[in-house]
């Protein structure tokens, strides 16, 4: 039966609120770290450990829960009986790790069963954002990528251009982490704004020389673009084109990524961050069963996401995790490939999701957390990691009729 006019004005405003909340969100995660003084730019592990940038992260966290919770109960619940076995499995291993917690002084306990919680709620409640129409959506991420977009144009009007690879006070990964969410983001909606933000993105990022955004970029596009579309000999010419042109440019693309620094080159480690990596290490093996949700140090940490991982949730736990991620792309891969009985629209949408999913994997190497709460780079992938299994439109034209070539008239 057609819903009532109260009815379909009641879901819009429902999706309206989520929306809002959702953009509000995204500008709060970016925007104060335009205030950030060089005190981060040698310690970018420290980000969101204080001041107006941790303010702006709980104030957008809070908004977006509340909203949620509040015009859209039931599809909150809906969503959870719709996940997947590995995307239900990394919340119960989530909801294990609360024994980790049990040790250390009161207060660091406390504080870490509160964000162990927290994490839970967020990854379920994001899932909420899948169950709004496709349209809604697109264009929902649409607006989200510009916003991450228009940070860092505003970010460097007003810091001016980078000196020493930093905006201001902005470290420059820090900077990067947005953009390359904006990049992933307007995957998902097509048209010549989404390009300009893609366009506009790669720039900044290449302004800085962050090495994880830029191949995290290319990435994202190669994935979309070799999944949309079937191969075609278009492709295949600009893949050549594209192999020349990297040879050709060999020296501009080396001075983009800084290869002569002395720490940066290859003698540093591929991610120039080796030291980071061995104290991560060392804390694994006194802690093989795990500390627990954030109660790792910055040194601990390892600067990388899956160390952390492993870290926080041990051996067994955080393997399993990192393993179960793999699994969910593997299932995002045969998503995006599949095209029988589904719209242009909807195999975009899985195609995007997917190229977010890898880029991000990438990334996560060069990131100081895989699963956090307070950045850009966190809130996307719980995101993607997190969509329910939906149901088909088959109202709507299937993929493969949109696809086919026109028959002559």
């Amino acid at each position: 039966m057609p819903m009532s006019a109260a009815s379909t004005t009641g879901v819009r405003t429902g999706t309206m609120a989520i929306l809002m909340s959702f953009w509000a969100w995204c500008g709060l995660l970016c925007f104060p770290m335009i205030g950030l003084t060089e005190d981060y730019l040698d310690a970018p592990t420290a980000f969101g450990s204080g001041g107006a940038v941790l303010i702006g992260q709980t104030a957008g966290l809070i908004l977006f829960l509340t909203a949620v919770t509040l015009v859209r109960p039931f599809q909150l619940l809906a969503s959870l009986t719709r996940l997947s076995l590995a995307q239900a499995a990394i919340v119960v291993i989530i909801y294990l790790s609360l024994g980790l917690q049990l040790q250390g002084d009161e207060g660091a306990t406390f504080i870490g069963i509160f964000y162990t919680g927290l994490l839970m709620m967020t990854a379920l409640t994001l899932s909420v954002v899948w169950t709004l129409e496709p349209n809604d959506l697109e264009n929902g991420l649409g607006l989200a990528s510009i916003i991450f977009c228009v940070f860092g144009i505003s970010a460097l009007a007003v810091l001016g251009l980078p000196e020493n690879r930093n905006v201001g006070g902005i470290q420059p990964n820090l900077f990067a982490a947005p953009l390359l969410i904006a990049f992933i983001f307007s995957q998902f909606r097509p048209g010549l704004v989404s390009l300009a933000v893609r366009i506009a993105c790669f720039a900044m990022v290449a302004l800085v020389s962050s090495r994880f955004a830029l191949i995290g970029c290319i990435t994202a596009l190669l994935v979309y673009e070799l999944t949309y579309r079937p191969l075609s000999a278009w492709k295949l010419a600009a893949l050549v084109l594209v192999v020349v042109s990297g040879i050709i440019l060999w020296p501009q693309i080396a001075s983009m990524l800084a290869l002569d620094d002395p720490s940066r080159d290859a003698s540093s480690g591929f991610s120039g961050r080796d030291e980071y990596w061995y104290s991560a290490l060392s804390a694994i093996t006194d802690h093989p069963f795990g500390i627990g949700f954030k109660r790792a140090t910055a040194a601990e940490a390892g600067h990388n996401g899956y160390l952390k991982t492993v870290v926080e949730f041990g051996v067994v736990g955080g393997g399993l995790i990192i393993f179960l991620l793999a699994c969910t792309i593997a299932a995002a891969t045969l998503d995006a490939v599949k095209s029988a009985g589904r719209t242009l629209q909807d195999h975009r949408i899985a195609c995007a999701r997917l190229a977010g999913l890898v880029a991000l994997a990438f990334g996560a190497f060069f990131q100081p957390q895989l699963l956090s709460l307070g950045d850009a780079f966190g809130l996307s992938l719980l995101l993607l990691l997190f969509r329910p299994r939906t149901k088909p439109a088959p109202y709507r034209t299937p993929v493969t009729q949109l696809h086919a070539p026109a028959m002559p008239g």
